[in-house]
């Protein structure tokens, strides 16, 4: 009896597993997205974790200078949040979409030999950009993926999201012990930059438009006087 309901479990497991990569493949701004999250956890993420600090303890002061970096790219995202607060863009996942180009910019502006102030003030940016990204992204799942099928898909979303940097963090060591650490920094950057281009490239993501609320279909009936 026990086996058969692990045996249960695990079917059931397995087919919410296609039924999700189902719903994934079957819109190409998704499929587009996720090679975009897959890049940018691959070459941006690790890029700045783990060759950033190291940078910045012989470019930028050590700690400080790398706490100024990362307290500018707070502000941005704090900035973007606002911005999202009153902003309702027609077409969020093309603004997404570039967002997430100016989001994968961040290593190589780490690595790009300009002084510290200079990088802050592009990294604040960044943060925007990031904040705007993730944030319209969520939106177009939820305005476009079936209830029954989001936690799903959002799985695919976040094992795009995070089950590459383990493998980026040895990119970035292998690179940077080939190239330096700067060039490093770029190279990983532009890499992601250019995924981020192809993924906005992608007709489907440009023109995916906002879903109208529930709300407004709702035809009020008159209300007797």
């Amino acid at each position: 009896m026990k086996r058969a309901g692990a045996d249960a479990g695990s079917e059931s497991f397995f087919r919410s597993l296609r039924n999700g990569w189902a719903e994934v493949r079957s819109r190409s701004w998704i499929v587009a997205f996720l090679g975009g999250w897959n890049a940018y956890s691959l070459f941006v993420l690790p890029a700045i974790f783990v060759l950033g600090p190291v940078l910045s303890e012989s470019e930028f002061g050590g700690a400080s200078g790398w706490a100024t970096m990362v307290v500018a790219f707070g502000v941005g995202s704090l900035i973007g949040d606002f911005v999202l607060l009153r902003w309702r863009p027609r077409f969020a996942l093309r603004v997404a979409a570039f967002a997430l180009v100016g989001a994968s910019c961040q290593a190589a502006i780490i690595g790009s030999g300009l002084e510290l102030w200079a990088v802050a003030g592009l990294e604040l940016l960044t943060g925007i950009c990031v904040t705007l990204c993730f944030t319209l992204w969520a939106t177009s799942l939820q305005e476009h993926i079936p209830s029954t099928a989001i936690s799903r898909v959002s799985s695919y979303d976040y094992l795009a999201s995070t089950g590459m940097i383990l493998l980026g963090n040895v990119v970035a060591a292998v690179a940077a012990t080939a190239l330096g650490v700067e060039q490093a920094l770029l190279v990983m950057s532009a890499a992601a930059v250019i995924v981020a281009l192809v993924v906005l490239s992608v007709p489907a993501v440009r023109r995916l438009p906002r879903a109208i609320p529930p709300a407004q279909h709702v035809q009020h009936e008159p209300v007797p006087s």
